[in-house]
């Protein structure tokens, strides 16, 4: 059987991460150098690090009507201290569309569907401010300077386990309490027990979210 390849759709595009023979077409097609020697250390984890691949290799962007390519994004490497950092880039005739903005929403959100991921990271130029614009579309928000430029950080939301057990509470009541004849107790015990646990499980989360959140700014501290 064929193994199904890995892509993330959108409303207007596919994406999918670049074969090794892509990337290779992709830095000989480059007249830019310093493309070529970011394609080129990319390429290089692919081979070295095959088993985080994904979070290496550029992914291309195509649309879905003649599956055109219009540009690739991608992420440097997989989590560390849950944060990894996503590029991106489209032809300059295909700006001014939505694409990248669209593919990044796309993106950030398998990221943070599919690992450890809870920070994700992006550096721009200074100047760049069409850049700037789409990571604040997508939700990001300043957080500090490097040496390249300002750094934005998207932070994964919160799960809310208190309506999710507080649903599952009162599923649970209606069935025992239509059970002993009495729906109305049934339903108010499920709840009382669907709300004790979702309370519990999101101040667990809250607080590890403020440790990790805490150990970040060490980080950057260090950093800086």
């Amino acid at each position: 059987m064929k193994k199904k390849e890995l892509c993330v759709k959108t409303k207007r595009m596919i994406i999918q991460p670049m074969s090794d023979e892509e990337i290779e077409n992709l830095i000989g097609a480059s007249d830019s150098d310093e493309l070529c020697t970011a394609y080129g250390e990319m390429l290089s984890w692919c081979k070295r690090d095959p088993e985080n691949r994904i979070w290496y290799a550029p992914w291309k962007m195509m649309l879905k009507e003649n599956h055109t390519y219009i540009g690739d994004l991608g992420f440097k490497g997989p989590d560390k201290d849950h944060a990894v950092e996503i590029g991106y880039g489209i032809l300059p005739n295909q700006e001014g569309k939505g694409y990248t903005t669209e593919a990044v929403q796309a993106m950030t959100q398998w990221a943070f569907y599919n690992s450890d991921v809870v920070f994700i990271e992006a550096e721009t130029e200074p100047e760049n401010r069409a850049s700037q614009s789409i990571l604040e579309k997508c939700g990001f928000v300043p957080d500090g300077e490097v040496q390249e430029g300002p750094r934005f950080v998207l932070e994964k939301p919160l799960a809310n386990w208190m309506s999710i057990y507080m649903l599952f509470g009162i599923s649970i009541g209606t069935s025992l309490g239509t059970s002993f004849g009495n729906v109305g107790i049934g339903v108010s015990l499920g709840l009382c027990f669907g709300l004790s646990i979702g309370a519990a499980l999101d101040s667990k989360v809250k607080k590890d979210r403020k440790k990790l959140l805490e150990q970040r700014e060490i980080s950057k501290h260090l950093e800086n």
